[in-house]
């Protein structure tokens, strides 16, 4: 009920036209499904009677009939209009939703299980909202209409269709709520599956150079065996539902044509009402044989929507900051405060097991910090900290003489420019890219980005490039070099010209040429700026003013 309650909920600011078109349209159906009904009756006396007059009424209710379907499309393609922007607001909310999300996020939700509910979770709402609600609705309106069309015809013949209803109903609810467990234990292992998919993608090559390719392979045999073996499950239970369905729909019209023909033979009833109520059962017949498969998937998505709202629903960042409004005045502070940096009895745990404590550590305006140690002791931790990637459990951490949240998440971030290990580069041109570090109002213009560009020793190789700065990058830039990659990471560093500078062992994945490069442009890119860098290699420490182990 949770999942099929929030289902209808975010619906949003459509909600009204939604629901409008909707009952418009189901009952123009089943409007329809009377009439056929009727059409039925008097065609049929109309013989029997030799009366032209009901003859006559048939033929205008079928003209009603034809205008009817041919208006019926155009309800349905406003309908479906309205679903995909609903579709394409819900997907502009998880994109902000993910945006906003906390490091912690990251780190426990592999990237596939993330896309799964961005892309195919939510493609799956535009299906559910527009024809699986249409369908379970759609049926039920039908029976009712059905059921009260029937008692002007007859009451006997009601309580038989209504029996049938009844029971069709019990079961379908009974045989529902098992697939309902089953749809949701095929989510979970489908999304295993696609995890799985995405690790041996990504890890391929240390696949194909070591023999323990077979034990991922047994690993994906077994998890594909399992998601098998789930929607096996499922799959029975809809065919037991739509078996059940089925049975007593036929059921409920052999006994209506049986009771009729008695009711006929006895004087009671005429063929005509005889016919109009096996049409109006037959109806019944079809709705509830269909409800059954419809209610069966209709829960299938109901439970894919359950790990969008799921999603949706989740904590975020403390503060989130891409509109909150400014909280302090961040203008000239690192002209105006001498210390930077502030650390002092710092305490973080990532869990039970790994907890990180920093005694304290003060960086004056302007100074050049290298961070060393072992592998393991929170060095790039360090980093995340002072960017608020993970909130402080202890101690406290202040920038330029204020704590950390009293700065809004936009505000802190502005002031900080922080070049990881592996700078990732986005599928776009590699202008775009760059483009990435501006942090002020409007657009830079051509003439920033090459400036930057120069600053970073990355202008050379992009000049002779046949696209220069418009040519366009894979996912990750893996169209250009390590060396490359990090030289385009650099220059989006330059243009947003950031007062404070955090880097993460940046040359560790550079040959011997590349690192040669990056020095050249570490001093261009640290001047007059209060830098800490990560490094194990102690690449370049003579330009800095002290080494910090911790």
């Amino acid at each position: 009920m949770k999942d099929t309650r929030r289902f209808l909920q975010y619906i949003g600011k459509y909600r009204f036209r939604y629901w409008l078109i909707l009952i418009i349209t189901l009952i123009t159906e089943s409007a329809l499904q009377v009439l056929y009904s009727y059409v039925t009756k008097q065609t049929i006396n109309a013989i029997e009677f030799q009366n032209m007059q009901m003859f006559r009424t048939a033929v205008i209710v079928c003209v009603i009939i034809v205008i009817c379907k041919c208006l019926f499309p155009y309800l349905r393609y406003f309908h479906i209009h309205l679903v995909r922007r609903m579709v394409y607001d819900l997907k502009l909310r998880l994109f902000e939703k993910l945006l906003d999300m906390n490091m912690k996020f990251y780190d426990d939700t592999h990237s596939a299980e993330a896309m799964r509910t961005l892309n195919m979770d939510a493609d799956s709402l535009k299906t559910a909202w527009f024809s699986h609600v249409y369908w379970v609705s759609g049926k039920i309106v039908i029976v009712i209409a059905s059921v009260i069309a029937m008692c002007f015809y007859s009451t006997i013949l009601t309580c038989i269709a209504l029996i049938i209803s009844v029971l069709t109903a019990f079961v379908s609810i009974r045989i529902n709520n098992s697939i309902k467990k089953h749809a949701k234990n095929v989510q979970k292992k489908s999304a295993k599956l696609a995890a799985l998919f995405s690790d041996i993608i990504s890890g391929f090559v240390t696949l194909k150079m070591n023999p323990g390719a077979s034990i991922v392979l047994k690993h994906f045999y077994k998890e594909n065996e399992e998601s098998a073996q789930a929607e096996r499950s499922r799959v029975r239970m809809e065919a037991s539902l739509e078996m059940a369905a089925f049975l007593l729909g036929i059921i409920g019209s052999f006994g209506t044509i049986i009771v009729g023909a008695l009711l006929v033979a006895d004087g009671k009833l005429n063929f005509g009402i005889v016919m109009a109520v096996v049409t109006l059962q037959m109806s019944m017949s079809s709705a509830m044989q269909r409800f059954g498969s419809s209610l069966a998937v209709f829960t299938t998505s109901v439970v894919r929507a359950g790990h969008v709202f799921d999603f949706l629903e989740l904590e975020q960042e403390e503060c989130v900051g891409w509109n909150t409004q400014t909280q302090v005045g961040t203008e000239d502070l690192h002209d105006k405060c001498d210390v930077v940096i502030e650390f002092y009895k710092l305490h973080f745990s990532y869990n039970e097991n790994t907890q990180l404590y920093y005694e304290g550590l003060m960086v004056k305006n302007g100074e050049k910090i290298m961070l060393a140690g072992e592998s393991g002791c929170g060095k790039s931790t360090f980093l995340k900290l002072l960017q608020r990637f993970y909130p402080v459990e202890s101690g406290s951490v202040r920038l330029y003489g204020r704590e950390l949240n009293e700065y809004s998440l936009m505000q802190l971030r502005n002031m900080i420019t922080y070049v990881p290990q592996e700078s990732y580069l986005f599928e776009g041109t590699i202008r775009e890219n760059i483009e990435y570090g501006w942090n002020k109002a409007g657009s830079p213009d051509m003439d920033m980005i090459v400036r930057a560009a120069k600053q970073a020793y990355a202008d050379e190789f992009i000049s002779e490039l046949p696209d220069g700065y418009d040519t366009r990058l894979t996912a990750g830039g893996m169209n250009l070099s390590g060396g490359q990659r990090q030289r385009i990471a650099i220059a989006r560093a330059m243009l947003k010209d950031s007062p404070v500078i955090l880097m993460d062992e940046p040359s560790s994945a550079l040959d011997t040429h590349s690192e040669n490069v990056f020095l050249k442009v570490l001093d261009s890119l640290m001047k007059d700026k209060t830098v800490i860098m990560v490094s194990h290699r102690m690449t370049g420490v003579e330009r800095f003013d002290r080494v910090v182990r911790l």
